[in-house]
């Protein structure tokens, strides 16, 4: 009568390989509107975040070499050289300034910042050995083709934090 046959709801499609062509030109025209609307998005996000990993990483070293002081029990100092967009993190230990003789004295030399961003203006940051500034209240500023200005404060006591103004300076958030 009836013949015992395995069900296989997809039985037509059994010996079907591949995509067809119309597939693929429809997969392709979906990924194309897709990427046209995300690379404008994408393009202005980037300045911004290479400004904000800048100021990321000179936050980093400084509380690298505030760490490094109290482990030395030493100075540490951060000196910028905005010519160059640069800056070197060292031990100071006879409290002149300059890195004292040896490589173990540098932490980080001639640190670079992302492309594109330059900093404005800087202080030489230092820290004792109990982790407190010894060069008052320093600032660093770092900007970029945006209108965004960040800059990083350290107060006397040591502690550093990051500040961001969208007007050129007058407001910091």
């Amino acid at each position: 009568m009836f013949k015992n046959r395995p069900f296989c709801l997809f039985e037509t499609f059994k010996n079907r390989k591949g995509f067809t062509l119309t597939e693929v030109v429809v997969t392709l025209s979906i990924l194309g509107i897709m990427t046209a609307i995300s690379i404008p998005s994408f393009l202005s996000w980037l300045p911004r975040h290479k400004l904000q990993t800048s100021v990321r990483q000179i936050y980093d070293d400084m509380n690298l070499a505030k760490i490094r002081a109290v482990k030395d029990n030493t100075d540490a100092r951060i000196t910028f050289d905005t010519f160059n967009n640069t800056y070197t993190v060292f031990l100071d230990t006879n409290k002149n300034g300059v890195a004292d003789d040896g490589p173990a004295s540098i932490i980080r030399n001639n640190a670079m910042l992302e492309n594109g961003v330059g900093i404005t203006a800087a202080n030489t940051c230092g820290f004792n050995n109990r982790g407190m500034s010894t060069t008052g209240t320093p600032q660093v500023r770092l900007t970029n083709s945006t209108n965004i200005i960040m800059r990083i404060d350290v107060t006397t006591a040591g502690s550093i934090s990051i500040l961001t103004s969208k007007n050129n300076g007058v407001t910091w958030i």
